[in-house]
């Protein structure tokens, strides 16, 4: 087990099984003693003195002297040697301060002193359960969480409250063991018995694995978290976000309704929903949902910044330009409503009035700042203004000078500004620098030494490029980003019998890379060859991202390659929706309206690649091919139009 799961499960079980109740809880003193536990021992009584102690220990826990409510604690034993519940709490106290055999003893003793029943013999398994996680003896914390379950069960089973602790606890071990499944099966044992303690295991259980990117298993138990106990919020919200992550947005959406009939103002629920119907293209709804989410909101600029950019997320930059706008004149300028301001300009490519937008941004914006200037580098650099573009990062760059944000857009304006030789060298220095950082800085050596390659080919040097790339996957042999980006390289360079067999190699190691997913759906499907498979991959492609344009785009191609002419058009006119005016997927558009005889919506899907600008500025040559490609499709168009002979 990890040792942050390690930690995480002995500060969980830390809270319910320390010094945190009395030996004698609810007794009244007599005579200087008090009641302490029967637990089919016969009545017996605990020291006054003992009690005393007891409570010393918790008045020292308070003030955050470990040490002295351990010192208290043992008093309190030596006072009351034969009490099992003074025994768990100094057993807890113990492990909180790392001294296991110590702590390991006291648990023995509570558990034979408790003759292995009632609560107190729980709470001693459940400490002997986090003695064997500290120690990394899993099986021997599985084995003790069992015995905790079947004290627990049979305390049910007389008519007693259970404590959740053991069953929360073996699911957790479970599920850091890679087992959902049976984690799944403690938390159903649990629900016999106590249902909500059981539904808030199972919406653990599903947060843990939302994070884990594991939508599908996440949703099941979501589900069941509020079967068990349905009018809990929690459970819907985090089951509204697996089917968003899922690409459901029906059941979403039905989820954050439910939300809204008991928490009819709850404004995280309305900008969801405004977000999904802009998602859909339902924009006259949308914007109905933000303005309620506003009103529930009140005043102020957060409000409109969210709502400027869930249109940006939704691909709607015209309506996050509106946003950002009124925003901007209810509430003055502020530099975070500039900077989406800004945004929205660029994805319009309305170069100019972005860089203005975004050079309002200041410093003062917090998080914004840096992220704004690498988009104003950005903007200025596609108006060709690239000397402005390169003195914007200066600044950000001596506050940050190793931030790869800030790198990449750097190197990105050298590129447009065709100095490549000092792209390739900015790039090469910084992923070595970062290279001296360790296991901390790989993500940013493998994102830098992607960008080196990619530099490399735009300079004609190939090859290059694929050393650079195996001395890196040398040292980070399983890097998704540099086994991609060797796939890519590949492609690049011409071999794209290498790029295909190199990003199969990546699924081999990562079988849910949807990059790698779709590079290959669409490889297959340029050649026309392999469809069926190359459905299957764009599909699971899709389960993974499924608000990807290219990802459509592709499964579109492969359905037309088929001759399914009316479902690729369709799938295509999403993934133009998606992803906004890109040539490749408009030249797929056109064809397939070609192909159905549409010939006007043809042409001015043409018409629309024909004014997109490329992504990639190394892409020139390719594009020119796209261009005139596209350009000889018109003519063609336009002379069947004249032909009055064409079926």
């Amino acid at each position: 087990m990890p040792a942050a799961a390690r930690l995480a499960l002995v500060a969980a079980v830390l809270a319910t099984a320390g010094p945190a109740r009395p030996a004698s809880a609810g007794a009244t003193p007599r005579d200087g003693r008090a009641e302490a536990s029967e637990a089919g021992r016969g009545r017996r009584w605990a020291s006054a003195r003992a009690i005393a102690s007891y409570l010393e220990a918790h008045r020292r826990l308070r003030a955050g002297d470990a040490q002295g409510a351990v010192d208290a604690l043992q008093l309190a034993v030596a006072y009351d040697a034969a009490s099992p519940e003074l025994r768990v709490s100094l057993a807890g106290a113990l492990l909180e301060l790392e001294r296991l055999d110590a702590a390991e003893v006291e648990a023995r003793a509570a558990v034979e002193l408790a003759r292995g029943a009632g609560r107190t013999a729980s709470e001693a398994h459940v400490v002997l359960a986090r003695l064997a996680v500290a120690r990394d003896r899993l099986e021997e914390a599985t084995l003790a969480l069992r015995q905790a379950i079947r004290v627990e069960a049979a305390l049910a089973a007389g008519g007693g409250r259970v404590d959740p602790t053991p069953w929360r606890l073996l699911s957790d071990l479970y599920l850091d063991a890679g087992d959902a499944e049976a984690a799944a099966r403690t938390l159903e044992d649990l629900a016999e018995r106590a249902p909500g303690d059981a539904s808030a295991g199972f919406r653990e259980l599903g947060r843990t694995l939302l994070d884990r990117e594991q939508a599908g298993p996440a949703e099941r138990h979501l589900r069941r978290a509020a079967e068990l106990e349905p009018g809990e919020l929690e459970s819907l919200r985090l089951l509204a976000a697996a089917h968003d992550a899922l690409g459901r947005p029906a059941e979403a959406r039905d989820d954050r309704l439910e939300i809204l009939r008991r928490e009819p103002d709850d404004a995280a629920t309305l900008a969801a929903l405004g977000r999904l119907a802009a998602q859909e293209g339902e924009l006259e709804r949308a914007r109905e949902w933000f303005e309620r989410y506003a009103r529930a909101t009140g005043d102020g600029i957060e409000p409109q910044l969210r709502i400027a950019f869930e249109w940006l997320d939704a691909g709607h930059p015209g309506e996050a330009l509106a946003a950002a706008r009124d925003g901007i004149r209810e509430s003055g300028p502020d530099g975070r409503l500039r900077f989406a301001e800004g945004l929205a300009l660029r994805e319009l490519r309305r170069f100019g009035e972005a860089a203005a937008a975004l050079e309002a941004v200041a410093p003062s914006a917090g998080a914004s700042w840096v992220p704004a200037r690498a988009a104003l580098a950005d903007a200025l650099s596609h108006a060709g203004r690239h000397a402005e573009a390169e003195r914007a990062l200066a600044a950000p760059l001596r506050a940050f000078p190793g931030e790869v944000r800030l790198l990449l857009a750097r190197a990105a304006v050298l590129a447009r500004a065709g100095r490549r030789a000092d792209e390739i060298a900015l790039l090469r220095a910084a992923a070595a620098e970062k290279a001296r950082g360790g296991e901390a800085a790989r993500a940013d050596v493998a994102d830098l030494t992607a960008a080196l390659a990619h530099a490399l080919v735009g300079a004609g040097r190939p090859q290059e490029a694929v050393t650079v790339l195996r001395a890196a996957l040398a040292d980070s042999p399983r890097e998704e980003a540099l086994l991609y980006a060797l796939g890519a390289t590949y492609h690049r360079a011409g071999q794209p019998d290498a790029a295909v067999a190199q990003m199969q190699a990546l699924l081999a190691l990562h079988p849910d890379h949807a990059e790698a997913l779709n590079f290959i759906g669409y490889a297959f499907a340029e050649r026309g060859a392999r469809l069926d498979e190359a459905e299957r991959l764009l599909r699971r492609a899709l389960e993974l991202r499924p608000r990807s344009g290219h990802v459509l785009d592709s499964l579109g191609w492969v359905l037309f390659r088929r001759g399914e002419y009316a479902r690729a058009a369709e799938l295509l006119e999403q993934a133009d929706a998606l992803a906004g005016p890109d040539a490749v997927i408009l030249e797929h558009l056109g064809d397939a309206y070609g192909a159905l005889a549409r010939t006007a919506d043809a042409a001015r899907a043409y018409r629309r690649a024909l004014g997109t600008d490329p992504d990639d500025d190394d892409e020139g040559k390719a594009d020119a091919v796209r261009r005139a490609g596209i350009e000889r499709k018109l003519r063609e168009l336009a002379a069947t139009a004249r032909s009055p002979s064409t079926p």
